[in-house]
């Protein structure tokens, strides 16, 4: 919903998106006091001064816009600590068209601490990047700047809060409210219950003010007083001393689920007093018909509270487990990333509300080993569990040993897992020779072939094989042949890239270099398989090496795609094939035979036509097949773009991305056009030459600015 809104806005010339231009708005890193004391929190806020006219974003934008963000480049002395709801103050509703934002116009201050070195001395330096987006009534227009602060250390430390800064400070939620909404069964109203007894702040249920911290109400919902209404309260409610109200989710963005947490800051006005302030409510979730427990006391500091339903994961670190197992607690942890399609399949399995609650009750700690990037501590922990890739999920307790689930999880297994963990037995898997392994490796190549990784070049493989039908045998079989070698050599290479970086499987995912070409040949190939130009045309009339070389090169493209997929039975193998008891040949042989089973069944359907006789001859559907198929290589070169943007935490450089893929789109488009053969040779060369070197000077230039 909130896309569509800003996208008919920019379609009705609302808003209109330039970079690059002067900024209205000027950011600086300031300390809120006067020196940094060692072993102490330092106070600092990032301080944004607007020209009139101009305002910039809260947490939430609204229908449109984007938060401010800040990359710390350079912390000497001083360990910058995570931002929380509580440090941005409560913004203004502007309406812009029809298109709400949460903004903030004028001074505004974003508070951000920091915990001196105990050993600092001399001055502490702080440095970030800091993107935001301003916006006016015309437009809106992305900014980026560089702060800097160096702060002397002392014994000793006085505020030195501007007028300003200490009415938005003063105005940060500093208490959280946790109560409980009952969704129901059309999920278009949530009822809010709350206990009302024994605190005078208990009127969250009608606030003076409320900004939603999470968008899970529409933007259009009328944020005053009177925004949700209490409802009658029956007689055993008013027993209880619960107060009931009913908030609507009409046109909702994000509607809430049983199992999740959504929250709101809200302006009450304590009872006994009379004075107003702001909180942090936290709403949890339920299905209708669910009764939840009464919350006694449920005003609690910011950043308290107990766990939502929903599975509170926390970053891995060793000493995080190791702290964990010595309290006693069961600790689950995931090895994933983001270039990993199997770990994102398996994530389903999380929202299985019976294993969320087995989790809650067992009290496990869930800790989160993000491989994404390169991580030398994720990676030695692989290898001390006999892994050299992932998924891999596992369950640690004290003086038990580790329960280690399979590649491809499903709630039950995982509910076993805890099982076991709890009673202190391990799921041993079979003791296995090398050849039993080699088995493993085999099989697993194979299964490669049924992965989501796989699924945007099956098309090609369907339609190599069915445009094979009109062949002679030999032609097919030299063709499958040459498919084969493609993927063993590729998986040789894996084999020689593992061994030399003593990189596990899948790790050139870790290179920003190497995902965004593969992002571009996805796009190129898309563009290709769309109709916009043919790739291979000259190569298809020389002597049929054409045919030879597709398929060579199909198989190198089906082993790249592939890398980000685990099979089952393919970690252990791999695991076994690059221990360091195994010699290179050892390794390498192994590599060979996943090979070997990820080829053979194409190898098979061409050297059989008894296999091949159950596809359906050539024809028209070959081309809206071809056509079709271009659109799983847009979705993959997206979800490479995704993984770029955890890679590389530069959201410019993620932009310039994601706009120079269009430009590679709009080049194959132009080679295609341009280079048709009824156009004349002149306009073949030039059309050739000013899109194929718009190509190159695209991705050289994404390639030269990567961070």
């Amino acid at each position: 919903m909130r896309l569509l809104t800003l996208v008919a806005t920019l379609l009705a010339g609302g808003l209109s998106a330039q970079i690059g231009g002067p900024a209205h708005t000027k950011v600086e890193l300031i300390a809120l006091q006067s020196a940094a004391v060692p072993g102490q929190e330092l106070q600092l806020a990032l301080r944004f001064r607007s020209d009139p006219g101009y305002h910039i974003y809260w947490l939430n934008p609204g229908d449109a816009g984007e938060a401010p963000q800040a990359k710390w480049s350079k912390t000497q002395g001083v360990a910058m600590l995570p931002q929380v709801v509580g440090d941005w103050p409560a913004p203004k509703r502007i309406d812009l068209s029809g298109v709400i934002n949460f903004c903030y116009e004028g001074e505004t201050h974003l508070f951000v601490n920091g915990k001196v070195d105990r050993e600092a001395t001399g001055t502490v330096e702080i440095a970030a990047t800091v993107d935001w987006l301003e916006c006016d009534d015309k437009g809106c227009y992305p900014q980026q700047a560089q702060v800097h602060l160096s702060l002397p250390v002392a014994a000793s430390a006085t505020p030195t809060l501007s007028a300003s800064a200490q009415a938005q400070r003063d105005s940060l939620p500093r208490r959280e409210i946790r109560i409980s909404g009952e969704l129901s069964s059309d999920g278009q109203t949530l009822r809010l219950r709350q206990t009302l007894s024994g605190d005078s702040l208990a009127t969250a249920l009608a606030p003076q003010a409320w900004f939603p911290t999470t968008p899970f109400v529409a933007t259009s919902a009328d944020f005053g007083p009177m925004a949700m209404t209490a409802a009658p309260a029956g007689a055993g409610e008013k027993a209880t001393g619960l107060a009931l109200s009913e908030l609507s989710l009409k046109d909702a963005p994000e509607p809430p689920k049983p199992g999740t947490s959504v929250g709101y800051i809200a302006k009450l006005k304590d009872r006994r007093t009379q004075v107003s302030c702001w909180v942090h409510v936290v709403i949890d979730v339920v299905a209708a018909g669910h009764t939840p427990k009464d919350q006694p006391g449920a005003v609690q500091p910011a950043g308290g509270g107990t766990h939502a339903a929903t599975l509170d994961w926390q970053p891995w670190s060793p000493e995080a487990e190791a702290r964990a197992i010595a309290d006693g607690k069961v600790v689950y942890i995931d090895f994933t990333a983001r270039w990993c399609a199997t770990c994102q399949v398996n994530k389903r399995v999380y929202t299985d509300s019976a294993l969320q609650a087995d989790f809650a009750k067992a009290g496990v700690v869930t800790l989160k080993a993000d491989w994404t990037r390169k991580d030398p501590l994720i990676t030695a922990e692989l290898n001390r569990l006999g892994r050299q890739g992932i998924p891999l999920n596992v369950f640690r307790r004290k003086d038990a040993p580790p329960v280690i689930l399979s590649e491809l999880l499903t709630a039950e297994q995982v509910r076993e897992g805890l099982a076991s963990s709890l009673e202190g037995r391990a799921i041993v898997p079979e003791r296995r020779s090398a050849a039993g392994h080699l088995l493993l490796a085999f099989l697993g190549g194979a299964i490669l072939n049924l992965m989501p990784c796989v699924f945007p070049v099956i098309g090609l493989k369907v339609l190599a094989l069915a445009g094979q039908a009109g062949t002679d045998r030999a032609t097919a079989i030299r063709q499958g042949l040459a498919y084969a070698l493609g993927v063993l050599a590729s998986f040789v290479a894996l084999g020689l890239l593992a061994l030399g970086l003593k990189s596990g499987w899948g790790a050139q995912m870790q290179s920003p270099l190497f995902v965004l070409l593969t992002a571009a040949l996805m796009v190129t190939m898309g563009m290709s398989l769309s109709g916009a130009f043919e790739i291979g045309t000259g190569l298809a009339s020389r002597a049929g090496s054409g045919g030879n070389t597709g398929a060579f090169l199909s198989g190198v493209l089906a082993t790249a795609v592939a890398t980000p997929c685990t099979a089952p039975g393919l970690g252990a193998a791999l695991g076994f094939a690059l221990d360091p008891a195994r010699s290179t040949t050892e390794t390498l042989a192994f590599f060979v035979v996943i090979g070997l089973g990820m080829a053979l069944p194409y190898v098979l359907l061409v050297a059989f036509p008894v296999l091949s006789r159950a596809l359906p001859r050539p024809g028209e559907w070959m081309e809206t097949l071809k056509q079709a198929m271009a659109f799983p290589l847009y979705g993959y070169a997206l979800y490479l773009l995704w993984v770029l943007s955890a890679l590389v935490e530069d959201a410019a450089w993620t932009r310039d991305a994601a706009l120079g893929l269009v430009v590679l789109a709009a080049c194959c488009w132009a080679w295609g056009r341009w280079g048709a053969p009824h156009r004349s040779d002149q306009e073949r060369l030039w059309g050739r030459i000013i899109a194929g070197g718009l190509y190159i000077a695209t991705l050289a230039h994404l390639a030269y600015h990567l961070p």
